[in-house]
């Protein structure tokens, strides 16, 4: 059997690190891959590097459903420094009569020559390169054949994908979109773990004075209040969970900027947002607004930060690993001061308790509602009631083992 061994930091693992395993499956005939994150020291800053675990939970969730492709946990358990020479006698020792292969990006090939025991690494793997910045396939070969008396190398011809985890990481920092760089459930797990984020300068004021001389030109009285009413219950949430005060009330200010336009311009918006809009949104008058605001706000309004426009497009539907502000707007929506039918009190309890039993008690809520009136159930609000339903397992799960080890 043809093994391959894939390491590196996957911080986070992106589309440009399972484009290269799959290159490299089909370029060399490898029957599988095995990736790996390294250790990185405790020390080193969580707003820049996620845990062992997350990074190891992220490349399960990346590589899951494509065949071939495997996840290892041997350098993020071992006890010593991970050098790849150690790596590979580990595999050795595993697979003594597969065939091993070292896959590595173009950069680490043309300083393969520095690596720990370089020498012994070759005599023991057949070395794979596949390029990862376009331009540069003419110094890679070069590099093979000088490395070629130790071993033997072999260099893909696939064009690269070039993707930066430094990037992804900073545009996850800056609320910048990111989303066409990661596996779904990976942008999904990052969101709900809050990983790669930073508390400090935020990155536009947040002035709503300016916007509710908008929005009560534009919308009803009724309305009008409404937004007010759910802006004032975003900021007291957001006060008790450790998220942006004035931040959260300007979401929640603007939730509803577009719920009195026509359905014609709602509609135009709709359609010109580029967001991805599944049919049963787009076959649900009442579920237009959410999309059509996100669109609005960026484009007349100027607003940028990414959780801002994702709280305002999410906050009737819902989707599965919601970042907090997302969650508060959601249910800020649900419980302001006006809201007066049969199961407010109850999820407004729920609200100030514990923010996850709340998602799933207002998804079951509204999914059953929707099913009452005949409607159609969008799939982000089935993944959404799926994402908390299993969080709440374990939860639950957690609690018990920590009473069973008292």
């Amino acid at each position: 059997m043809r093994t391959g061994i894939y390491g590196g930091s996957f911080n986070p693992v992106h589309n440009g690190h399972i484009h290269l395993a799959k290159a490299a499956m089909k370029d060399f005939g490898l029957d599988r891959i095995f990736l790996l994150p390294s250790k990185i020291s405790p020390h080193r800053s969580s707003a820049e590097y996620a845990s062992g675990e997350d990074r190891l939970e992220m490349l399960r969730l990346a590589c899951e459903g494509t065949e071939g492709l495997e996840v290892s946990d041997y350098e993020i358990k071992s006890d010593r420094v991970s050098y790849t020479i150690y790596t590979v006698e580990h595999f050795r020792s595993l697979f003594p009569d597969d065939e091993l292969y070292l896959l590595v990006g173009s950069d680490m090939l043309l300083c393969f020559e520095k690596w720990f025991r370089f020498e012994d690494i070759l005599s023991q793997v057949t070395l794979c390169a596949v390029s990862r910045n376009n331009g540069d396939m003419e110094e890679l070969r070069e590099a093979a054949s000088r490395l070629s008396q130790y071993g033997c190398i072999r260099i893909s011809e696939t064009p690269p994908l070039e993707i930066s985890s430094s990037q992804i990481r900073k545009n996850i920092e800056k609320n910048t979109d990111c989303t066409c760089y990661l596996h779904k459930n990976v942008v999904q797990y990052i969101r709900s773990k809050g990983l790669y984020s930073v508390r400090g300068e935020e990155i536009m004021q947040y002035d709503p004075e300016d916007k509710k001389k908008y929005l009560k030109a534009n919308l009803s009285a009724k309305r009008f209040q409404h937004s007010m009413n759910v802006a004032d219950e975003c900021r007291k949430l957001a006060e008790k969970y450790g998220e942006d005060p004035d931040k959260a009330y300007y979401a929640g200010l603007l939730h509803d900027v577009c719920k009195e336009m026509t359905d014609a311009d709602q509609k135009a918006l709709v359609e010109k947002s580029g967001f991805a809009v599944c049919r049963e949104e787009l076959e649900t008058r009442s579920l237009w607004h959410g999309i059509a605001g996100a669109y609005f706000v960026k484009e007349q309004f100027g607003v940028e930060d990414l959780d801002i426009i994702n709280a305002i497009r999410f906050h009737t539907v819902g989707r599965a690993g919601m970042s907090r502000l997302e969650e508060i707007v959601y249910l800020g929506d649900l419980v302001s001061a006006e809201r007066d039918y049969k199961d407010v009190d109850k999820m407004r309890k729920l609200v100030y308790t514990d923010l996850n039993e709340a998602m799933l008690y207002a998804l079951v809520f509204s999914i059953k509602s929707v099913i009452k009136k005949g409607g159609v159930i969008p799939p982000c609000t089935v993944d959404a009631y799926n994402f908390y339903t299993r969080l709440q397992k374990e939860e639950k799960s957690s609690k018990e083992t920590k009473r069973a080890l008292k």
